[in-house]
């Protein structure tokens, strides 16, 4: 029960069809971003970092993420954001089915997300870095949601 003012609201658990369709949308939407953001990873890595930099400059991080030649990190990088994609868009086809690959989402991100923080914190403080952890670090969070919200479909999985 949610308290607001001095009258408790009754807000329902989202639950059935309705929590379905909302996880389903979800995961479209998550697969959309993850392929955007791959594509801009490949095709303009160096100026995906430098509008990232001038973003954490608005916020007084003046501290610019490097650019590098580094070709085999960076197919690393966008084969992740391929892997991720894929794995929304499998889940989205049978969420109950394929429940637990937002498991594998999850530790995915959560490993981005720690990765980056160990990198501002014991690197370099650039704004990228702390960007990315708290962007990985609530997407962890909306995977694990997710799945929660998943098991309140009601209906078991289908063998296939």
């Amino acid at each position: 029960m949610l308290q607001l003012a001095a009258q408790p609201v009754n807000v329902p658990a989202m639950q059935g069809p309705a929590a379905e369709r909302f996880v389903v949308l979800s995961l479209r939407l998550l697969a959309g971003t993850f392929a955007v953001v791959g594509l801009l990873f490949i095709a303009v890595p160096n100026g995906t970092l430098d509008v990232l930099s001038d973003f954490g400059e608005w916020f007084g991080n003046h501290t610019r993420a490097p650019h590098g030649d580094e070709q085999l990190w960076l197919s690393l990088g966008f084969a992740y954001m391929v892997v991720i994609t894929g794995i929304c868009l499998l889940a989205q086809t049978d969420v109950v089915r394929y429940r637990a690959l937002l498991l594998v989402l999850a530790a995915g991100k959560t490993a981005s997300s720690l990765a980056t923080l160990g990198f501002f914190v014991f690197d370099e403080q650039v704004f990228a870095y702390l960007l990315n952890f708290l962007l990985d670090g609530s997407l962890v969070l909306i995977a694990l949601g997710l799945y929660v919200l998943i098991g309140r479909i009601g209906r078991p999985a289908d063998p296939g």
